[in-house]
């Protein structure tokens, strides 16, 4: 296989041996990915488990998890994928993490034939896909490899052989590996004692490319169950019909992790109170984006973040609650146009905007540094490519010549669809003379549309 090169991004494995982590140290060591035992056989599940992950994912880390097979049987394979697809569930699914989940198969203490050994990792693999919707790894020994049939070439290699000189050797089902963990004793700060060491083949910006649910935003909720739209509905609490500002979302278990799903400064982070734009919100973190949005996430049972931080898109901010007015344990999210004063409260839907299409709208921008926020434009200033016509409608009366650059409304357009009507009329009338007729002719036309 081939060896290893300078500008492949570098990360590490790890799991309750290696204890209380300082992820902020990793992460500044330019380990930029992590994988994370999650369980082992039907039963067991790792005791940092979720602890390791949320820390991962707050250092700002590329979070993967891994289970540890043990099975003989095409069923006892299936008991272990739904075991740890469960597990998952804890941190939000599998889908809430930028990397793949992991199938590790690296012994053989029962002694099974090599063609059980493929029938055991397939059923696997394919109850793991099934319950998560994502396409494993395989994580397995230079020398263990070699039971794998060329049935399973097709799912990505992450192979150990600890060496920094002899590659991976070639395999009847793989020829290049896509992850080499190169050492079992490896040194990183924040970490005591030995680390295993991995290196992805290619660059962070590959990394993200080939896994890419960072990046991906066609449905940006993915992961949660939606329970209530945004818009007109009968409250759940009230039961009175009221415009409902924002989506609700649940993850499970009911004190689920919450992450952001955009970057940006906090600038709220406890419980909203009576007139201060989160009456009745709970517990409720505010997060500003880089366009000046204010991104509302309520009811939180607790707030892991504290006002003024700086957070990552995929931080933990919190846990899934019922603060506030609340029917049960959920996430109420809102996105408001400006974050003051009240934090951009409104008592309309006028300062609101639906939270779904806003992300897949901001996500589909092309990206800018930190230190370069988008824009938004000035609706007080016209296109220049639309001067002329602008101030031709204007001069026509058409438009009053304010806010040249702001969306129409239905209203508006109303008015100007009367204006321009009353005129026809009257333009017909001057040159053929009986308005009156002309006009129940244009009714009875416009009738008929």
């Amino acid at each position: 296989m081939q060896a290893r090169k300078d500008g492949n991004v570098q990360g590490i494995d790890v799991s309750r041996y290696q204890g209380k982590i300082d992820w902020l140290q990793v992460k500044a060591d330019k380990r930029e990915f992590v994988f994370i035992k999650a369980t082992e056989g039907q039963t067991y599940t790792d005791p940092n488990f979720v602890a390791n992950v949320k820390g991962a994912l707050s250092a700002g880390l590329l979070v993967g998890t891994y289970h540890f097979l043990k099975a003989t049987t095409a069923a006892a394979a299936k008991a272990e994928a739904a075991h740890y697809a469960k597990s998952l569930e804890g941190i939000g699914g599998a889908k809430a993490l930028q990397l793949p989940p992991v199938m590790d198969y690296e012994n053989n203490p029962d002694g099974i034939s090599k063609a059980q050994i493929n029938i055991v990792a397939k059923a696997f693999l394919t109850e793991l896909e099934r319950l998560t919707g994502i396409k494993p790894i395989i994580y397995t020994g230079n020398s263990f490899a070699a039971n794998f049939d060329t049935g399973l070439s097709g799912y990505d290699l992450w192979i150990a052989r600890y060496s920094n000189t002899r590659v991976p050797d070639d395999q009847p089902a793989w020829k290049s590996w896509t992850i080499w963990q190169y050492s079992d004793s490896g040194k990183v700060p924040g970490i005591a004692g030995n680390v295993d060491l991995n290196e992805f083949n290619g660059s962070l910006s590959d990394l993200k490319k080939r896994y890419g649910r960072e990046q991906d935003m066609s449905n940006p909720i993915e992961g949660y169950r939606l329970t209530s739209p945004f818009g007109m509905r009968k409250h759940p609490v009230s039961g009175i019909n009221k415009f409902h500002r924002g989506i609700d979302l649940v993850v499970t278990p009911s004190d689920g992790p919450i992450y952001a799903f955009v970057a940006g400064e906090v600038i709220h982070a406890k419980l909203g109170v009576s007139g201060s734009g989160f009456g009745n919100y709970g517990v409720t973190v505010a997060i500003k984006d880089d366009k000046g949005y204010l991104h509302v996430y309520a009811h939180l049972s607790a707030a892991g973040v504290k006002v003024g931080q700086q957070v990552k898109r995929g931080q933990l901010i919190g846990k899934q609650g019922s603060t506030g007015i609340s029917s049960g344990a959920h996430l109420h999210y809102e996105v408001r146009k400006s974050f003051s004063p009240q934090y951009g409260y409104t008592a309309t839907e006028a300062g609101v905007v639906e939270p779904k299409q806003y992300l897949i709208d901001y996500y589909g921008q092309t990206p800018v540094k930190e230190d370069k926020p988008v824009l938004q434009r000035d609706i007080n200033v016209v296109s220049p490519w639309a001067e002329a016509s602008w101030k031709e409608a204007h001069v026509n009366g058409y438009f009053d010549g304010l806010r040249p650059g702001a969306p129409i409304t239905r209203e508006e357009t109303a008015i100007v669809i009367n204006r321009l009507r009353r005129n026809f009329l009257a333009l017909i009338g001057e040159t053929s003379g009986d308005v009156s007729r002309i006009e129940v002719k244009l009714k009875r036309l416009e009738s008929n549309i």
